[in-house]
């Protein structure tokens, strides 16, 4: 097990063997840069620009996001046991330490099941106070921009956030949002061109989080970044207590998560494929589990997935703002490995469900793939592991027909039979779509 250290003053951290890594918090020491390793990057400063105080309880929050992303950054999985489940131990400063370490078992719990790793916590008291507000011109008019606003939309970009935030914002939704953006490189201008075609008042949040490895280990970070929609999350936690004190308001609790409901169940196509190989960054189960937890944490927040019982397809055939969703959708990114040439390959299994959605939709336009063509697909060992994982489970599954078993695979669902109907029938015809699509193609 590789112990984590965390701390926003490099001079409170141990030293850096295999088995002790200590990473900074929120970049307050910049001399420090090549004695640790660094987290968070110029978190502190965004959330200060804000120009509202913003809870203790939700800087505590984004603190432990932020410290979880860094060690799922710097911990490969090709280290572990399995060359997948790793075992990490964090060790956490936060303002209210007791409650974090009543809290700990359930919030590693909930990360397992989202990352498929052993997550062990230990809070301690944080000597850390968070600086006061920037007071300037353009503070002043980013608070300015909160008030009016109930509710916080993630928006990263894709194709089913561009249908939230026009669903929102161009229709005649009782939601005013912040929108929350996370931006790697190359996100930020496709997320700003899509915000061109929303109509109605919306305020703006965007951030980064690109963990930073100490100078020696360079290189050597994880992808696969399992646990990247409990940062997302707490961010919008953030945002929250932003919109509460700049409205005066702590009845603001709603977060709007645009996830189509099969992605966000996301049963595993084949057997290898089960747990957290198949992400759950939006399933229901992790999603009330932590709402939960944040009610515990004294955050009180509801999580709204507007979407859970509709495919892409479905989403995209019944926006409210068919002009601006046409011209979103080339503008969108959907691609599980776009950050590797800023170009979406055309044929991994989110791709595979966006051209199906498309197609479903009956839109001319859509993006550029780098494997345009899927017949080629089938013939490129390193390209076709999911399209032909894909045909694999509709072959399965027009045999078995159990789309109940199938759908349970990929964790627990409500207790609620009528919801679980509805999830049910929602993954039988997402799937629909894809075939549909490869047929039509002849693939």
């Amino acid at each position: 097990m590789t112990s984590f250290y965390f701390n926003h003053d490099p001079a409170q951290l141990p030293e850096y063997s295999d088995a002790c890594h200590p990473v900074q918090l929120f970049n307050i020491h910049p001399h420090n840069r090549a004695k640790h390793s660094r987290a968070s990057g110029g978190l502190l400063k965004r959330v200060r620009d804000l120009g509202i105080n913003i809870d203790a309880n939700a800087i505590d929050l984004i603190t432990i996001a932020s410290a979880v992303t860094a060690a799922e950054t710097f911990e490969l999985r090709s280290n572990a046991a399995d060359a997948w489940s790793r075992a990490m131990h964090l060790y956490i400063p936060v303002t209210d330490h007791n409650l974090w370490n009543r809290l700990s078992d359930r919030l590693g719990s909930i990360l397992n099941f989202l990352t498929g790793d052993q997550w062990k916590f230990t809070f301690t008291e944080t000597t850390f106070r968070m600086p006061k507000p920037i007071v300037s011109k353009k503070s002043k008019a980013r608070l300015d921009s909160l008030k009016g606003l109930n509710s916080v939309c993630l928006f990263s970009g894709g194709l089913d956030s561009a249908v939230g935030a026009i669903d929102i914002l161009n229709g005649s939704s009782n939601y005013k949002p912040l929108l929350l953006s996370h931006a790697y490189r190359g996100d930020g201008v496709k997320q700003e061109n899509i915000k061109k075609l929303l109509q109605s008042k919306h305020g703006e949040l965007a951030y980064s989080i690109s963990p930073s490895l100490i100078s020696h280990l360079k290189g050597k970070t994880d992808v696969t970044m399992r646990g990247r929609s409990f940062n997302f999350l707490a961010m919008a936690v953030l945002g929250i207590s932003a919109l509460r004190n700049a409205n005066n308001d702590n009845n603001i609790k709603t977060i709007v998560v645009p996830e189509n409901g099969y992605i966000s169940i996301n049963p595993p196509l084949t057997r290898r494929r089960i747990g957290s190989h198949s992400t759950r960054t939006t399933h229901p189960y992790f999603l009330n589990r932590l709402e939960e937890l944040l009610k515990d944490a004294g955050l009180n927040i509801q999580f709204i997935n507007p979407y859970q019982f509709k495919t892409k397809g479905e989403m995209l055939a019944e926006c409210v703002d068919q002009k601006a969703i046409a011209k979103a959708v080339p503008l969108s990114v959907s691609c599980s490995h776009w950050h590797r040439k800023h170009k979406q390959c055309g044929h991994c299994l989110p791709c595979l469900i966006r051209r199906s959605s498309v197609h479903h939709a009956g839109f001319t336009e859509d993006a550029s793939y780098v494997s345009h063509n899927l017949k080629f697909v089938h013939k490129e060992k390193e390209t076709r592991d999911d399209l032909h994982a894909v045909q694999t489970a509709i072959i399965r599954l027009d045999k078995s027909k159990d789309y109940k078993g199938w759908a349970r695979q990929s964790g627990s669902l409500p207790d609620d039979l009528v919801t679980r109907k509805k999830l049910e029938s929602t993954i039988k015809r997402g799937l629909k779509e894809v075939e549909t699509y490869l047929k039509a193609n002849n693939v």
